[in-house]
Parts: structure tokens; C-alpha cells; sequence
């Protein structure tokens, strides 16, 4: 079962969907406010596992806003998600953080794949203040992760003929992987490497195919293809919540 923090995560985050299924931007605005002072009050309470589950629900109010060409909606969403992201970096929350990338990367492709340029460049600033916090803090996987999302978030700004977009992704995640060898940590060869990885282990394991990395696979973006991400229904949850309803 959930905790309590994590079912008020929820229900806020059900009610945010629900305004933007009703096109009501206002209503949707206000449960993407309510989420970021309730994810403040659980970065304040040191409640790192509860704060996962805001950062899951704003990603969902994201994604929703981006299939209903709410750009305003999808742009503060990433800009709430940015503001828990650097406090959480202060406290190195680490297992946070790789939802918070997961998360902008998600928003951060749906808002390239459909030209929503200015939640795009958000998302973009976003991971790059993630990535380079990681490597401040000596996060590997976060750090591998981000920079796989910036990888990604250029591969769709390429084919969307998005110059300004792609060279922003680009730029980001050199900055990262200099700043990284700079100091000694995740080489450039292990970041190269690591999207390689993740095709691999997502072709062997069926149930993680919502980790397929953008261009790596036979199908490059199988994740936003029009048809699949208008979806209405099967929303999925971060894996490490999946896991944890299957123990219950």
C-alpha cells in the first residue's frame, strides 16, 4: 500500500489530469502549485521515497498536457519539477533524482516530438542543472541517465528540423561530460556506452521496454509514436513502484 504522502501525491496528481482532460488550464496550473509546495514540505521532512511519488504525478499532469497541446501547462510542470530538483540536489538525494531526470526526459521528448519549443527548452536547462549537479555530487546513474535524455531530446529535435532546440540538447550534455572528466568521474566512453547498454537489456527483458532509449532501438522513439502517446489509458509507473505493488 501507499503511505499516506504518497496517496495525497496521487490524488493531486489524478485531479491535475483531470483538469486538463477538461481543458481547464487554470484548474490544472493550480494542482501542479499544490504538488510543488506539497514536494517542498517532504524535501523539508526528509521523505525522499514519498517525494518520488510528486515527481511520478507531475509527470503524468506533463505528459497530459503535452497530448493536449497545453504547452503552458507542460512548461510550468518542468519548471516545478527544475525547483524540487535543485533542492533535492542540496540534499543528494540520489534515488529522487533519477526520477526527477526520468521524468524531464519523458516531458522533454513529448514537448521536441510535438514542437512545443518553449517546455522543450525548459526541459533541456532542466536535465542539464540535474546532470551537472550529479556530477558534483558523484551520482553515476543519474548522471549516465541525464545525459542519455539530452542525447535523446537532440535526436528528436534533429528529425523535427529543430536547429536551436538540438544545439541547446548538444551543448548541454557536452558540459556535463567535460565537467565529469574534468573531475575524474564518468568518462566520456562510459557515457557513450551506457544507451548501448540499455537497448541490450530492454531487448532481453520485454517489461522493461519503457526504458528503450530514443534511436537506439529497431524502431527509433517507440515511445512517442502519435498513435501510442495519445493513449487515453495505461499510464505506467516508475518501475520501482511497480515492483512495489507486485510484493504486496
Amino acid at each position: 500500500m501507499f503511505s499516506l504522502n504518497e496517496q495525497k501525491a496521487i490524488e493531486l496528481g489524478n485531479a491535475g489530469e483531470q483538469a486538463i482532460r477538461e481543458q481547464n488550464d487554470y484548474n490544472a496550473l493550480q494542482y501542479v502549485e499544490y504538488l510543488r509546495e506539497f514536494g517542498k514540505e517532504l524535501l523539508e521532512a526528509n521523505l525522499e521515497t514519498d517525494l518520488k511519488r510528486v515527481v511520478i504525478s507531475l509527470r503524468n499532469i506533463g505528459n497530459k498536457a503535452v497530448q493536449k497541446k497545453m504547452e503552458n501547462v507542460a512548461a510550468t510542470t518542468v519548471d516545478v519539477l527544475k525547483a524540487l530538483a535543485e533542492s533535492a540536489l542540496e540534499k543528494k538525494y540520489s534515488n529522487a533524482l533519477w526520477s526527477f531526470s526520468k521524468a524531464v526526459q519523458e516531458i522533454g521528448k513529448g514537448t521536441t516530438q510535438f514542437q512545443m519549443l518553449e517546455a522543450a527548452k525548459n526541459a533541456v536547462e532542466t536535465l542539464e542543472i540535474i546532470g551537472s549537479g550529479a556530477v558534483a555530487q558523484k551520482m553515476e546513474v543519474v548522471t549516465l541517465w541525464t545525459t542519455l535524455a539530452l542525447e535523446e531530446i537532440d535526436y528528436l529535435a534533429n528529425r523535427q528540423q529543430l536547429e536551436d532546440l538540438s544545439k541547446a540538447a548538444k551543448t548541454a550534455r557536452e558540459r556535463i561530460i567535460q565537467s565529469s572528466e574534468a573531475t575524474g568521474f564518468v568518462t566520456r566512453d562510459q557515457i557513450e556506452k551506457y544507451p548501448q547498454i540499455i537497448a541490450q537489456t530492454v531487448s532481453e527483458n520485454a517489461e522493461l521496454q519503457n526504458l528503450q532509449p530514443a534511436g537506439y532501438a529497431v524502431r527509433p522513439n517507440e515511445e512517442f509514436t502519435e498513435e501510442e502517446f495519445f493513449e487515453e489509458e495505461g499510464e505506467t509507473e516508475e518501475p520501482e513502484i511497480e515492483a512495489a505493488k507486485k510484493e504486496k
